[in-house]
C-alpha cells in the first residue's frame, strides 16, 4: 500500500469561493462541490503543487497559497489512503474556466451561502470554515467502507 500526496486549495475572491462540480459516477463525491486539488508531482513543494492544481482544474491564477491544516482520505474497501494538505489564497486573478469538462466544473460559491448549499458535504462546510476562520490549523480524518459500519462516511477533527 502506498500513500498518495495531495493538495487543496481554498481560493477566495469578492467573498466567493472556488468550488469543483464533480462530474465522474466513481468519485465517492459525485455531483457535489469540493474544493480544486489533486496530487503532488515528483521535485514539487506543496505550494507549486496547489498553484499548478488550481490552474489546471480552473484557469485562475494564485499566488502566496497559506498552509492551513491537513485531512487524511481513508477507503477501506480498497486500502487507499491520500494525506491532503490545505492552502488558502487571497491572491486570485483570471476568470473561471472549464479545463476538464469530462471531469468537473469550477463554480464560485458566494461565502454567506455555503452552509445552505447541499451540494457541498457537511464535512467540506466545516473544513472550510475551519481553514478560513478557525484559530487552529485543521487536522482531520474521512474515512469510509469501514468493515462492520453502516454510516457512509466517518469525519473526525482532532
Amino acid at each position: 500500500m502506498s500513500i498518495r500526496t495531495r493538495v487543496a486549495c481554498i481560493a477566495l475572491k469578492d467573498e466567493k469561493i472556488v468550488l469543483m462540480e464533480k462530474l465522474i459516477p466513481s468519485y465517492f463525491n459525485f455531483k457535489q462541490l469540493t474544493p480544486p486539488g489533486g496530487g503532488v508531482e515528483l521535485h514539487e513543494t506543496l505550494e507549486e503543487a496547489c498553484i499548478r492544481e488550481m490552474n489546471e482544474e480552473t484557469g485562475l491564477t494564485i499566488e502566496k497559497p497559506i498552509f492551513k491544516g491537513v485531512v487524511s482520505y481513508i477507503n477501506h474497501g480498497n486500502s487507499e489512503h491520500a494525506v491532503t494538505f490545505f492552502f488558502v489564497t487571497y491572491d486570485v486573478q483570471g476568470d473561471l474556466i472549464t479545463m476538464e469538462p469530462e471531469k468537473h466544473i469550477p463554480r464560485w460559491v458566494e461565502l454567506h451561502s455555503l452552509n445552505n448549499n447541499e451540494l457541498v458535504p457537511d464535512y467540506y462546510k466545516e473544513f472550510i470554515q475551519i481553514l478560513l476562520f478557525g484559530q487552529k490549523v485543521l487536522n482531520a480524518r474521512l474515512e469510509w467502507n469501514k468493515p462492520g459500519e453502516i454510516e457512509k462516511f466517518t469525519v473526525t477533527i482532532v
